[in-house]
């Protein structure tokens, strides 16, 4: 898929504008299209993609860099022949219970089976993922959320 291919997945309608002006998508009209896009195809290849996203209805505003990393992501996986099981989930990340910084979501990919080479893994730390990846536990992605009410 071309670089600019994973917009033609999103539904424009489903772009909103927030009470502070700024664009938002919900995180379940980012992730349901892809999803069917690419289970199928990821499930022909021997992997399962599976969904754990508590809050679908979450704001989104970095809507487009989040698509564009999952596509990037599953289309990379789809040239692996290791089997494996990808889950997308919304998680958040604190350092400790005493941390008092407002929380932080993000949408993660975590893949049991693939490790990615370290090319892969720049490319997506440039797109403002963070990777970890370890060879036999396979690499978690992680996209930090930007929400439209955030740093106005």
């Amino acid at each position: 898929m071309k670089e600019q291919d994973y917009l033609r997945l999103l539904n424009p309608e489903n772009v909103h504008t927030s009470v502070f002006e700024r664009k938002f998508m919900y995180l379940s009209d980012i992730i349901d299209p892809i999803y069917h896009e690419y289970a199928i195809r990821l499930e022909r290849s021997g992997h399962t993609l599976d969904l754990d996203v508590i809050r679908p209805h979450h704001q989104i505003e970095n809507f487009a860099e989040i698509a564009k990393i999952l596509v990037s992501y599953f289309e990379y996986a789809l040239t692996v022949r290791e089997k494996s099981n990808i889950v997308i989930s919304m998680n958040t990340m604190k350092s400790s219970i005493a941390d008092i910084r407002p929380v932080e979501y993000y949408v993660t990919i975590k893949d049991t089976g693939n490790s990615i080479n370290i090319d892969q893994r720049e490319r997506f730390s440039t797109m403002g993922a963070k990777v970890r990846t370890r060879v036999g536990f396979g690499t978690s992605i992680a996209i930090p959320i930007i929400e439209p009410y955030d740093k106005i």
